[in-house]
């Protein structure tokens, strides 16, 4: 009988400086998209409080545009998140104050016709 040991006690498998570099450069490349997401989402957060401050406005298509772009941008960013091994997803909700309306259309594409795509009228 043969006892192995913990797979924690294991040695860890050695890369090479080659195979560190590249990891290193698609860490990098990982970085740089989450940043270039955070700033769009950062974007269409702040085109849809400008609207919503503004009182003229009063064009629910172009908020609704506003809100789909935002969610949109948002699914976009917790996506990769979840690639990058960042959990806590309410956690950066919370943090980036993302509103309700903007968290249910994450991830919602809609058509030429505004409904949602996939649904039938």
């Amino acid at each position: 009988m043969s006892v192995r040991p913990p797979k924690a006690l294991a040695p860890k498998s050695q890369t090479t400086p080659v195979e560190e570099a590249i990891n290193q450069e698609i860490r990098g490349e990982m970085a740089g998209t989450h940043g270039r997401l955070l700033r769009k989402l950062e974007r269409g957060l702040a085109a849809l409080a400008a609207f919503d401050a503004d009182p003229a406005r009063d064009d629910p298509a172009k908020r609704d545009a506003l809100v789909a772009e935002a969610g949109e941008a948002l699914w976009h960013i917790v996506v990769q998140r979840e690639l990058m091994g960042l959990r806590r997803t309410k956690a950066f909700l919370d943090e980036y104050q993302v509103p309700g309306e903007v968290r249910l259309r994450m991830g919602m594409r809609t058509g030429r016709s505004g409904q949602p795509s996939g649904t039938r009228d």
